[in-house]
């Protein structure tokens, strides 16, 4: 039960900053980049329908243009906002920091789509965490198995927060109960993995579901992801019953 309280950190920032899917899609589409070819403008296209309003762009980095016979097709974004503020830069798993998401991916995006990228590392950019990279210093022996009790303690007091604003599910709130009568608030827990376990619904937290959360607190936490490269923790049938409550 002890590594099921480091799994609380993994959906303490999914609560704040779930707007956001981190799915990394690397798809190989075919649709490159054509000079002749219009941003979309939706104040210009009156009452007629907009093709890209009916268009997903798949591949990190596209945006939906207009072609001049009025077709729908995904390029790479031109430009993207230039705000160098510290909170909106990025690091990329190759350790490259950007300006933004926007930046890194349109960076991916471009060099997917030239045939001669002249920097081939670009073709493997994927988010790592959200800042400006720095060094992740080794999380030692002690702060790993003193993880599980500062995250649980963590997720208690986001979980009391909650139910105090009316933001908690009504189904969690016996969780709430048990949570305040244990000392170490395994039910508080509980509560956060039931909620992560989504997509699939299969009684464990993969690291698919965990993306955004990784990216959230890796720069904060270097136990987490040492944590999570540990064996898998399978929780039984514990969440079922939740699970049901909420169909």
């Amino acid at each position: 039960m002890k590594w099921i309280l480091a799994l609380f950190l993994l959906g303490l920032v999914w609560s704040a900053l779930a707007q956001y899917d981190l799915t990394d899609v690397d798809e190989e589409g075919d649709d490159d980049v054509d000079d002749n070819v219009q941003p979309v403008d939706d104040n210009n296209q009156g009452n007629r329908k907009n093709p890209c309003n009916f268009k997903e762009c798949k591949r990190r980095g596209q945006t939906c243009i207009l072609t001049p016979n009025n077709k729908a097709k995904c390029v790479c974004r031109e430009e993207c906002k230039i705000d160098p503020v510290p909170r909106h830069m990025v690091c990329s798993v190759k350790n490259m920091t950007f300006d933004s998401e926007c930046h890194l991916d349109r960076e991916y995006c471009m060099c997917k789509s030239m045939k001669a990228c002249s920097n081939a590392e670009a073709k493997k950019f994927r988010l790592d965490y959200y800042g400006e990279c720095k060094e992740l210093t080794r999380c030692e022996d002690l702060e790993m198995k003193q993880f599980p009790d500062r995250m649980s303690n963590w997720t208690y007091v986001v979980m009391k927060e909650m139910a105090r604003c009316h933001q908690l599910d009504t189904e969690y709130l016996d969780l709430l109960k048990k949570a305040t009568a244990d000392d170490h608030h395994t039910d508080a827990i509980l509560w956060k993995f039931c909620d992560l376990d989504i997509r699939p619904h299969d009684r464990k937290v993969s690291r698919r579901e965990l993306l955004f959360i990784i990216a959230s607190v890796k720069p904060m936490e270097h136990c987490l992801v040492p944590c999570l490269n540990l064996d898998p923790v399978h929780i039984e049938d514990k969440c079922k019953d939740i699970q049901s409550r909420r169909q």
